[in-house]
Parts: C-alpha cells; sequence; structure tokens
C-alpha cells in the first residue's frame, strides 16, 4: 500500500438462498446466498506451500507475529492487534480506544495487524524515522514466486480507513530498507464496491520507480456483504491478480526478492480520516500460497559497475572474477542468485560455480564451495540506487578500486563508485 497495506475454483451450480454451510474447504462461517465458495485446497499443477484457514480460538504465533512492525514505535502495545478468531474466520477489529500506534512519526494512525516476517529497521516508510528498539527477528513466513489466495468479506463502515494484505521484501536489511511492495489488497472503506491495488519498489533498482495504482470496481457482488475469492499469481516477471478466480489486474513487472505478509486494518493514513461508526471489521475466512509444481525459471543477472560501466565474469577461467566489456550473450557474465541463511550466494550460468572469498586473496574467487561456507555467502546493501556486495566471512565489500581487471574485495567506504553496482536482467 501507499504505506499501509490491505488483502477456493468456484463450485459448481448456484447457492441457493438463505442460510448454508459451505464445508470444510471454506471455514465453518455461515454463507449468505451471494457468498463465492471457497476454492479447495489443492490446485492443479502447483503445491500448497502456506495455509492459514484461521480455525481454532487462537492465533498461530508460528506463523503470526500479532503487532504491526513494533520496532518502529517507543510503546510496543500500541501495535498490537485487536482480533478474534471464531468459525474458521479472523475477524480483525479497530475500537474507538484504539491507540495511535506511532504517534510521533506516523500522527493519528490506527492499526490492527499481524504479519508473517519482522526485523530491525524492516520497512521503513518514513526515511526520518528512527529504529526506536531492537526486537527479536521473526520469520513465520516469507517466500519468493507463487500463488497468494484469501477470501475476505470487507469492511462496512464508510469513512476514512482501509483493509490491506500486503507483502514487503526482506533483502535489504540495513536502514534504507529498500525492499519492494505488493499492496495484493488495499480497499478503502469509502470505496466498498472496488479493489484497490498498489505496487513500489523504494529503491529496489530491480522493481518499479513509480507507484503503480489500479482502484475499479469489482466485477460483480457486494464485497462488504459478501465472501469473495482474491487471488495473485507471482512470478519472476508479472503480478497477475485475480476475482473470484477470473483475471482482474495484470503489472508487467514484479520483484525478485523473499517477501513476508501483512494483514491489517488501518484508519487515518492514506485512505483519509476515519468516522464514528465502531468497531471497524474485517473478516478473513483464509490465506493461501502455493508453489508451481517443477519451480519457476532461474533468472540470471548481470552485474555492472558504476566506476568501470564494466560487468562481471569469468571468461578467462583463472579462478579470480573479472571485470571487461563482455557481450550480454556470454553466459560467463550471467550468475543467478540464491538464499541461504538470510544471505545470497551468486552461481555463475557456464560453470554453475560460486563466488567466494575462500582463498584470503584479496580477490573475489569462484569455485564449488560448500553452501554453508560464509565465504560464499553476501548481503546487499543498497547506496544511491546501487548496491553494495558484502562478504559474510569479511565483512568486507566487493570493489574496482585499483583498476587490476579482477573484482577484489576490501573496507572501501559506500562513496566510492568502485564498489556500487547495478543488476541487468540477463538475456
Amino acid at each position: 500500500m501507499v504505506r499501509q497495506r490491505p488483502l477456493r475454483a468456484a463450485l459448481a451450480g448456484v447457492l441457493t438462498a438463505g442460510l448454508c454451510l459451505l464445508g470444510s474447504a471454506t471455514g465453518a462461517q455461515t454463507a449468505q446466498a451471494a457468498d463465492f465458495p471457497g476454492n479447495p485446497t489443492t490446485k492443479e499443477g502447483y503445491t500448497l506451500d502456506f495455509q492459514e484457514e484461521f480455525d481454532g480460538t487462537t492465533l498461530d504465533t508460528n506463523k503470526w507475529l500479532p503487532y504491526y512492525l513494533p520496532h518502529w514505535t517507543s510503546t510496543r502495545e500500541n501495535a498490537k492487534a485487536r482480533y478474534t478468531l471464531s468459525n474458521g474466520v479472523l475477524t480483525e477489529r479497530l475500537d474507538p480506544d484504539t491507540p495511535a500506534w506511532n504517534s510521533k512519526y506516523d500522527g493519528t494512525v490506527k492499526i490492527s495487524s499481524i504479519q508473517t516476517y519482522n526485523k530491525d529497521w524492516w520497512h521503513r516508510f518514513n526515511s526520518a524515522m528512527p529504529n526506536d528498539h531492537h526486537e527479536p527477528d521473526f520469520n513465520g513466513y516469507s517466500t519468493q514466486y507463487g500463488y497468494f489466495e484469501t477470501r475476505a468479506r470487507m469492511s462496512n463502515v464508510g469513512g476514512g480507513g482501509h483493509q490491506a494484505l500486503w507483502l514487503v521484501g526482506t533483502r535489504d536489511t540495513t536502514s534504507t530498507s529498500a525492499n519492494s511492495e505488493i499492496d495484493f489488497i488495499e480497499t478503502f472503506f469509502s470505496k466498498p464496491d472496488t479493489w484497490r491495488i498498489a505496487a513500489y519498489g523504494w529503491g529496489d533498482p530491480e522493481f518499479l520507480g513509480s507507484w503503480s495504482l489500479s482502484e475499479s470496481p469489482v466485477p460483480s457482488g457486494q464485497p462488504t456483504q459478501e465472501y469473495h475469492v482474491y487471488g495473485m499469481e507471482w512470478t519472476p516477471t508479472e503480478l497477475k491478480f485475480y476475482y473470484d478466480n477470473q483475471l482482474y489486474k495484470t503489472i508487467n513487472d514484479a520483484p525478485n526478492m523473499p517477501m513476508g505478509m501483512i494483514l491489517g486494518l488501518y484508519t487515518d493514513a492514506g485512505s483519509g480520516q476515519h468516522n464514528d461508526v465502531w468497531p471497524k471489521t474485517w473478516s478473513v475466512d483464509y490465506l493461501r500460497v502455493w508453489k508451481k509444481n517443477g519451480g519457476y525459471p532461474t533468472s540470471y543477472e548481470r552485474f555492472k559497475n558504476r566506476q568501470t560501466g564494466q560487468y562481471m565474469h569469468i571468461q578467462s577461467r583463472t579462478g579470480n572474477v573479472q571485470y571487461g566489456s563482455v557481450p550480454s550473450t556470454d553466459l560467463t557474465s550471467q550468475w543467478s542468485r540464491e538464499t541461504y541463511d538470510g544471505r545470497y550466494r551468486y552461481k555463475n550460468r557456464a560453470t554453475g560455480e560460486y563466488m567466494h572469498t575462500e582463498g584470503a586473496t584479496g580477490n573475489v574467487q569462484y569455485g564449488a564451495v560448500p553452501t554453508t561456507y560464509w565465504s560464499s555467502q553476501w548481503t546487499e546493501e543498497t547506496v544511491d540506487g546501487r548496491i553494495r556486495f558484502r562478504n559474510r566471512q569479511t565483512g568486507q565489500y566487493m570493489h574496482t578500486e585499483n583498476s587490476t581487471g579482477l573484482v577484489q574485495y576490501g573496507a572501501v567506504p559506500s562513496t566510492y563508485w568502485s564498489s556500487q553496482w547495478t543488476r541487468e536482467p540477463a538475456s
């Protein structure tokens, strides 16, 4: 969302009027005649990767942190979610006495929200805002790519505010927090028959440099009176959104980093000043993520140095990573990223070998090093819209400062162009 964010194949036939139970695939809540039925938990060509049916009476705290970005606020309890679990439905709630979650940096904004991921500095939507205090890292679920689906009924209170199901990237763990955002649902209370979708890169050089916003009427039904199914297919190249299993919207770009999910209710933010109708609630039947069988195509990238304008490669096969003016079709200049222990390993397309610092030579090497070796693990830090690669073993950064033709590593300042790189998609 613009900072706050919103959220089973249709069964054959028409549901009869009156009350009926949808059955185990949908949760146990009572259905109205116009409710769209939930999809089964199986999806052809996919495997279920995350499943939350909101059964029972307590939230699964192995999956969910019931606080909204608590590291930003000095009063942690103000960030605590208010909700109930009943008959297989999560109902999030804002009450008249719900406090502003972070009055110093977010005014009167009230939030009741749960999330599957948290880390200090995560989602720094206000650049003036300091990380107030340390919070333990939490990762109930984060992932890259998949088919996301929820069945929900929107709030019917009017006025300012919105409900949201959104995703935030986890790659940049620095104070810059240059992580992409997808607002799968960010629908305003004042526009009850619409579905608002948004996305932004927040400095991620691989994703949207400006907001992509869509706010259109839904094709059918009354989302505040009935349950409907909202889907999102996230692939390496695009985002497709589905309403009751029918394609609704496409964004021709996609983040390429793991992301965590946030599910919440918000007032007094970009969606406007609240009215005095309380409580404000929305109801979520389930939230699921499937992965495509066979996985997603590996995406390869080329790394271009800011100082030299040249690309990393291993064309001469010397055991050292070089840089030079190699053609974009040269497989030795193409790399894929693999995630391990919250960091990245870079695998060369031509040889299948990984960048590392194992030999302690001052030059970045490549070879068949084990996954667990810190020498082959890197973090990415964003500076001036570019990337600095930091090695886990040495704590030092890739650079071209000495103009040797070999990619080196050392304690170079963040302002040195020699240590700044951009990623370009490989052909």
